[in-house]
């Protein structure tokens, strides 16, 4: 087990909460492995309140995320309707001023 949980701890916390920064900004974070149970021990009390507050983060960014996924397959799915111009047999314009 590390020396001090705290620090082991609070390395952790920080390492998701920038993991959670990155990724609601566009940006891909490095895949992340938990630590062993004998890196960290157990989470201290004392980081508890900010662990839960990194979890509720994680929780909105993952819907914000799934949300930005969705609408990215609405555009594709209302893209796919729009006809090919090589394919297509049919004016793609109309001339409505004559």
């Amino acid at each position: 087990m590390s020396a001090d949980p705290v620090q082991a701890w609070s390395g952790i916390l920080d390492r998701l909460e920038a993991d959670i920064a990155l990724a609601v900004s566009g940006g891909e974070p490095e895949a992340w492995n938990p630590p062993a149970a004998d890196e960290a021990g157990p989470l201290p009390e004392e980081l508890a309140d900010t662990a839960r507050r990194i979890l509720d983060a994680q929780l909105e960014s993952m819907a914000m995320l799934g949300k930005v996924r969705n609408d990215a397959l609405a555009h594709l799915d209302a893209l796919s309707t729009v006809p090919d111009s090589q394919s297509s047999a049919r004016p793609l314009f109309l001339d409505v001023q004559g």
